[in-house]
C-alpha cells in the first residue's frame, strides 16, 4: 500500500495518498456489495493491517470476543457503516431517520444517499407521488427518478461520496470523537450479538472486558469498559495504574469527564481529581496537576473528611517537592495532623486505609529529610517499618519505603545496602506494573552504580530512562534527575564534556517545567564541570562560566529553605580549585547540623576564626557571633514548642517547662543587664535609651541619685525630674529614702 508521510516527523504515523485511499475505499465498498469482504481483507494484508492498526483496535477493544480479531469482515463492516454515516451533513449516525427533505431536495444530501444506497448500506423509500419504479429497479435508477436528474449526474454524486469517504478513511483518527463513536457502535454491536438486554448483564460483561483488557494490556479498552459499567473506582485505579500509557491518548479525558460527570459522591469525585493531577504530572502540566489538587482539596474540605484531607496533602506535598521544599513539608506535616485526626493509632483496629496513607507519608516525610542530608529521615523510615510490619499495605507502600531506605543509605555511604533496597523496590513495582516508580528506580540505580564506579551500569539503567522517554510520556522530574544521574557517571570518569551535556539537558527540563528543586542542583553540578575544566585547562571562560552557574544554584531557594544547598554552592569554587578531596556532597550529616545547618554552620566558621592568631576584639566578635547563633537555636526550638501548643490547643500545660526555661536563661544573665532589660520597659513613656543608660550607670556606680542629679542628667527642670522620680518609685524601679533636701533614691535590693 503505497503511503507518504503525514508529516516531517519520522515516528508519526503514516498514511496512503487520496488516490490510493480511493482505490482502496472503492474495493471494500464492492467486496461489501458482493458479500466477499473476507476473502478482500485477506488478498490485501499490508491494507489489512493497516486498517487494524490504525482504525480496527477501539472496536475489537470495545465489541470483546463478539469481533473476531482473526476475521476481521466483521469490524470492517462495522467501520464503513460509521465512516458513511459520517458524510452525513447532520453526523446524525447512519441509522437516524432522514427526513423527505433531505430525500429529495437538498443537494447536501445527495452524495451520502448515492454512495449509502448504491453500495446497499441502505434502500431507497417509496415516494410515489415523486416518482414510481418498479420492484427490483436499481437504486441508481430510482435516485436519478427521485432527483429528477441524469447518470451522469448521479455519478458525480456518487464520486462525490465515494472521495469524501476515502479521505475520511486515509485520516488517522487522532482525536477522540471518532474513537469514541467507533467504540460507541461496537458496544451496541456486542449488545445484540451477546443478548445483553439488562443494565446488570451489559455492566457484567463490561467489568469482565474490562479485566480481560488489563491483562492484555490495552489500557485505554479497559478504562472505556470499566466507565461503562459505572465503576468510578475501578476508572481510579486503572488511571492511577496505568496513567504512562493513558496520558498519551486523547480519549482519556473525555472518558473521564463522563465518569466524573455521572459521579454520586464526593468520594468519587476526589479521586477522580487526584486521578486526573497524576495524568497531568504525566504530561508535565504543572498548572492542571495544581489545579486538580486544588478541586480535591475544595471536595475534602466541603466533606469535612479528616482522611480525604489527609490523602490530598499528602499529594500536594508530593507537587510541591521537586518546586518548594519548604511548602512540601509543611502540606505532609499537614497531611499527617489530619490523618492522625481520622482515626490513626497504633492499635490494630485503626483503619488499614488510613494506615496506608500514614506510612506513606511518613516514607514521604523521611524522602524529604534524606534530600537535606538530614538523618532524621532514618527515624521516620524505622517508625513507618515499624507500622508496616504489623498490617498488610499495598506493594507500591512497600516499594516507596524501599526506595526511601535505599536513598538513605546511599547518603550514608553504605552502596551495597541501599541497592539491596533499591533492587527489591524495583521488584514491587514490575510486579504491580507501576512504568512511572520503575523509570525512577532506574535513575536511582544509575546514581548508586556510579558512586560505585560501575559505570558501564549507571550508564545502561539511565538510557533504559531516556530510551523508553523516546517512545512514552515519562514525568518530567524522572527526565531532568536522569540526565543529572547519567551526568554524574561522566564526571566520574572525567568525561566532563558528556556531563556537561547531561547537565544541560537536565537545566533545560526542570527550567521548563518550574522544577526548581532539581534546576539548583543542575546549575551546581554544571559550576562543578566548568571549575573542573579551568583546573584542567586554564580557560578564564570556563571560570566565569562557572561562577555565573555556581550563582545561579541558590536562585530557586530561599537561604533557609536549603541552607545545605546554599552552603556547597558557597564553597565549591575553593574545595574544586583547592587540593583534591573527596567532593560528594549528598552525604548525611550529624543530626545537629541537619536542624540547624545555618547556626551550626556559623559556630564552625567562627571556631575556625578563634583558632588562628587575631586581635582581641576580632576574638570577641567570634565570641559574640557563637553566642547568638546558639541563642537563635534556642528561640527556634522555643517557637517551634510553641506552635505545636498552638496548633493542638495543649493550653497551659507546659508554663512550668516554659518558666523553667526562663529561669535557665535569666541565669545567665548579669544583674545590670537584667537592670537593664527591666528599665528600657517600664521607662520608655518617660526617658529615651540614652538617658534611661545614663541614670542606671549613675545609680550603679555612686549607689543613690537626688532630684538635682537626675534633673542633670535628663536635662529636665526639677520639677519633672521630682515628678519622674515619684513616678520609678510607684513603680518599683527605685526606692525613696529621707525627706526635704536629704530624699536620696537607690535601686531596690
Amino acid at each position: 500500500m503505497e503511503t507518504v508521510a503525514h508529516n516531517s516527523d519520522p515516528t508519526a504515523l503514516r498514511q496512503p495518498s487520496q488516490p490510493v485511499a480511493e482505490a482502496v475505499a472503492e474495493g471494500l465498498l464492492a467486496a461489501r456489495r458482493a458479500g466477499r469482504l473476507e476473502e478482500w481483507l485477506r488478498r490485501h494484508r499490508r491494507i489489512t493491517r493497516w486498517l487494524m492498526r490504525h482504525w480496527l483496535r477501539p472496536l475489537h477493544g470495545a465489541a470483546g470476543e463478539t469481533l473476531d480479531a482473526a476475521h476481521p469482515a466483521a469490524a470492517v463492516e462495522l467501520l464503513l457503516q460509521w465512516a458513511v454515516g459520517q458524510q452525513r451533513p447532520d453526523r446524525a449516525g447512519l441509522a437516524a431517520t432522514i427526513s423527505r427533505d433531505a430525500w429529495l431536495d437538498r443537494t447536501s444530501w445527495r452524495p451520502l444517499l448515492a454512495l449509502a444506497c448504491q453500495y446497499g448500506f441502505m434502500a431507497v423509500p417509496a415516494f410515489r407521488d415523486r416518482y414510481r419504479g418498479h420492484a427490483d429497479e436499481a437504486a441508481a435508477s430510482q435516485l436519478c427518478g427521485l432527483w429528477s436528474v441524469g447518470a451522469s449526474t448521479y455519478y458525480r454524486y456518487l464520486d462525490k461520496g465515494k472521495r469524501a469517504l476515502a479521505l475520511c478513511l486515509r485520516d488517522v483518527p487522532t482525536s477522540a470523537e471518532p474513537r469514541l463513536a467507533l467504540r460507541a457502535l461496537a458496544r451496541d454491536w456486542a449488545v445484540q450479538h451477546a443478548g445483553l438486554d439488562t443494565p446488570q448483564a451489559r455492566a457484567a460483561w463490561h467489568a469482565r472486558h474490562a479485566a480481560a483488557a488489563q491483562l492484555a494490556g490495552d489500557s485505554l479498552a479497559a478504562l472505556w469498559h470499566l466507565a461503562q459499567a459505572g465503576d468510578s473506582a475501578g476508572v481510579t485505579r486503572a488511571l492511577q495504574r496505568h496513567s504512562v500509557e493513558l496520558a498519551n491518548d486523547a480519549e482519556t479525558d473525555a472518558i473521564v469527564e463522563t465518569v466524573e460527570a455521572a459521579a454520586s459522591t464526593p468520594r468519587e469525585r476526589f479521586e477522580l481529581q487526584l486521578a486526573r493531577a497524576a495524568l497531568a504530572r504525566m504530561r508535565g502540566d504543572a498548572a492542571g496537576e495544581l489545579a486538580r489538587h486544588e478541586q480535591a482539596l475544595r471536595l475534602a474540605a466541603e466533606a469535612d473528611d479528616a482522611l480525604l484531607l489527609g490523602i490530598v496533602y499528602g499529594a500536594l506535598g508530593k507537587f510541591h517537592e521537586p518546586r518548594d521544599l519548604d511548602r512540601a513539608f509543611a502540606c505532609y506535616q499537614d497531611s499527617v495532623e489530619c490523618l492522625r485526626r481520622s482515626g490513626l493509632g497504633d492499635d490494630a483496629g485503626a483503619a488499614v486505609e488510613v494506615i496506608e496513607e500514614y506510612v506513606a507519608t511518613l516514607v514521604r516525610l523521611g524522602w524529604l529529610y534524606a534530600l537535606r542530608n538530614d538523618p532524621r529521615a532514618m527515624a521516620l523510615l524505622e517508625r513507618a517499618q515499624s507500622v508496616a510490619g504489623r498490617y498488610t499495605l499495598s506493594p507500591a507502600t512497600l516499594a516507596m519505603l524501599e526506595q526511601t531506605w535505599g536513598e538513605c543509605l546511599r547518603r550514608a555511604g553504605d552502596l551495597p545496602h541501599a541497592l539491596e533496597h533499591k533492587h527489591r523496590a524495583l521488584l514491587l513495582y514490575e510486579r504491580i506494573d507501576d512504568r512511572q516508580a520503575i523509570l525512577k528506580t532506574y535513575g536511582n540505580l544509575s546514581l548508586i552504580y556510579g558512586e560505585a564506579k560501575d559505570f558501564v551500569r549507571a550508564r545502561d539503567y539511565a538510557q533504559r530512562v531516556l530510551a523508553l522517554a523516546e517512545t512514552m510520556t515519562v514525568e518530567p522530574e524522572i527526565l531532568a534527575s536522569t540526565h543529572i544521574n547519567l551526568g554524574v557517571a561522566w564526571f566520574w570518569q572525567s568525561d566532563f564534556e558528556q556531563a556537561r551535556e547531561q547537565y544541560q539537558l537536565a537545566l533545560d527540563t526542570a527550567m521548563r517545567h518550574r522544577l526548581h528543586r532539581v534546576a539548583g542542583i543542575a546549575h551546581l553540578n554544571l559550576a562543578e564541570v566548568y571549575y573542573m575544566r579551568f583546573k584542567r585547562t586554564g580557560d578564564p571562560a570556563d571560570e566565569a562560566r562557572g561562577d555565573a552557574h555556581a550563582a545561579a544554584t541558590t536562585a530557586p531557594w530561599t537561604q533557609d529553605s536549603d541552607p545545605a544547598h546554599s552552603e556547597a554552592a558557597r564553597k565549591i569554587k575553593a574545595e574544586i580549585l583547592g587540593p583534591s578531596a573527596d567532593r560528594a556532597r549528598d552525604r548525611m550529616l550529624p543530626s545537629e547540623a541537619a536542624a540547624h545547618y545555618a547556626e551550626v554552620a556559623e559556630v564552625q566558621r567562627q571556631r575556625e576564626r578563634l583558632a588562628l592568631p587575631g586581635a582581641p576584639p576580632e576574638h570577641v566578635r567570634a565570641h559574640l557571633a557563637i553566642a547568638r547563633a546558639y541563642l537563635a537555636i534556642a528561640m527556634k526550638e522555643r517557637e517551634a514548642a510553641l506552635a505545636l501548643i498552638e496548633r493542638h490547643a495543649l493550653g497551659d500545660g507546659f508554663a512550668a517547662e516554659f518558666d523553667a526555661l526562663r529561669r535557665t536563661f535569666e541565669r545567665e544573665l548579669t544583674r545590670e543587664q537584667k537592670l537593664a532589660g527591666a528599665w528600657r520597659e517600664a521607662t520608655a513613656d518617660l526617658l529615651n535609651p540614652q538617658r534611661c543608660s545614663a541614670v542606671l550607670a549613675q545609680l550603679l556606680a555612686e549607689g543613690s541619685l537626688n532630684k538635682s542629679g537626675y534633673a542633670q542628667l535628663c536635662a529636665l527642670s526639677p520639677a519633672t525630674a521630682s515628678k519622674h522620680l515619684v513616678t520609678l518609685a510607684e513603680r518599683g524601679l527605685l526606692v525613696q529614702s529621707g525627706k526635704g533636701p536629704a530624699t536620696r533614691y537607690t535601686l531596690p535590693a
